[in-house]
């Protein structure tokens, strides 16, 4: 059977996302359609449903941009599915993990190559340990917030249908808290077994409070973040010399 072309495998894979998101968030193909139009770009219900089954694999950048608004997902995690993959083809033949192509096409770092070396993909999959358990944290305790502030106007109702319409949306709101809330600790507990076959220790950064308020402000620069920890000083070093070399 042929292979399908790099342009169909990305629409494919936005397909993929746009489905998980919807589907954890409880929404309907017509709810996430009405989303759309309040953001300002009509996207038909059965054209959702055509992309998702994947009788269309043509997806525009404007298109693309109001379904992370409307999923509340950044629309780069719509191509490259971090946190689900553990490798994505940010360009034709060349591989990646899904944090560096995000992280590519916010500016963040320079284009992937075909040539990645063994301790930058190591590194870069450290950086994406750290960076999703902030996330997820954060994500956490906005559910949190925002299924007590649901609960609380259930409460204030002045009519039974409208206290039970906030009650049920605090009910999503707690459900999706205790997914992250799960997730988080998944990711803390991933950091916290180290790398043994690279020889590292566990990492210590994740050993904070699960349940306080995080922001991913606080690893403003996680490659000297993680160079602050002394079993990844010679890691980062070696590097260097290794993406150095690869370059002559």
């Amino acid at each position: 059977m042929e292979q399908p072309d790099w342009m169909t495998r990305v629409g494919t894979s936005i397909a993929g996302e746009v489905r998980r998101h919807r589907t954890a968030k409880g929404w309907s193909a017509q709810q996430l359609s009405d989303r759309c139009a309040e953001l300002g770009l009509s996207i038909p219900r059965t054209v959702l449903s055509n992309i998702e089954n994947g009788r269309r694999t043509n997806i525009s950048v404007a298109e693309l941009l109001v379904l992370g608004g409307a999923l509340e997902v950044a629309p780069a995690a719509l191509i490259y599915p971090v946190g689900y993959v553990e490798e994505v083809e940010v360009l034709p033949g060349v591989p990646a993990h899904p944090m560096h192509g995000v992280q590519w096409i916010s500016g963040e770092v320079a284009l992937p190559t075909r040539t990645a070396g063994p301790m930058g993909k190591m590194l870069r999959t450290a950086l994406f340990y750290v960076r999703q358990l902030l996330r997820e944290k954060a994500r956490s305790q906005k559910s949190l917030r925002s299924g007590v502030g649901l609960q609380r106007r259930a409460a204030e109702a002045d009519s039974a249908g409208l206290a039970a319409s906030y009650t049920e949306a605090a009910r999503h709101q707690f459900k999706a808290h205790e997914e992250s809330e799960r997730v988080t600790k998944e990711w803390a507990e991933a950091l916290r077994q180290g790398m043994p076959e690279m020889g590292l220790e566990p990492i210590p950064y994740p050993d904070v409070d699960l349940y306080g308020d995080v922001s991913i402000e606080l690893v403003p620069d996680p490659y000297n973040t993680l160079a602050e920890f002394k079993s990844w000083t010679e890691v980062i070093s070696r590097r260097d010399v290794d993406e150095s070399s690869e370059g002559q």
